[in-house]
């Protein structure tokens, strides 16, 4: 069965992580994947909303520059040559000027935080959906994969495993940071 809201398998709705330890969302692990979606899905409506209302002021900046006159887009005043000096004309194309880049950075702003929210999104159901390894699916494995690449086991823990680093010490992920094991 399938969550409505969050496309999340109800098979795959479990805790994020060890207790204690923070998730790669930067979230509490002990927090519910069904919460995390539902915040997710109302931070991607709310960029979504916000991203529309920048798309409809840049759309009416679009059409007004379209119907302009052509002596609004007069080479000589576009230029800063005047042909005759007017102090509340300049104030006037200045301020527009000012508020169609402002509109043109709230839709660039808000076209990225559309995109991070979606990804934020698509990743807890990525998360939620991922097998978790434990201690006996990753004893005698010989190397596992991190999400910084592959590392070779040293030992297996209790609640993390040790891997080689090339150095004097050795590197200890927990096992919800284990994404495969190799046992050759």
């Amino acid at each position: 069965m399938v969550c409505p809201r969050s496309g999340v398998t109800k098979a795959c709705i479990r805790r994020v992580g060890v207790r204690g330890i923070r998730s790669r969302a930067g979230l509490p692990c002990s927090v519910d994947v069904t919460a995390m979606s539902d915040m997710f899905q109302e931070r991607l409506q709310r960029a979504g909303a916000r991203l529309r209302k920048a798309e409809a002021a840049v759309e009416k900046i679009e059409d007004r520059v379209a119907a302009r006159h052509w002596t609004e887009t007069d080479s000589a005043t576009g230029s800063g040559i005047r042909r005759k000096p007017n102090a509340k004309a300049d104030a006037r194309r200045f301020a527009l000027q000012d508020r169609e880049a402002a509109a043109y950075a709230e839709l660039a702003d808000a076209e990225s935080a559309f995109d991070l929210a979606s990804s934020r999104l698509a990743f807890a159901v990525r998360e939620a959906a991922r097998v978790r390894l434990t201690r006996e699916d990753l004893l005698g494995a010989r190397a596992v994969r991190t999400r910084f690449g592959w590392h070779a086991v040293v030992r297996v823990n209790a609640k993390s495993v040790s891997v080689h680093t090339g150095y004097s010490w050795v590197d200890r992920y927990p096992f919800d940071d284990v994404l495969e094991a190799k046992h050759e």
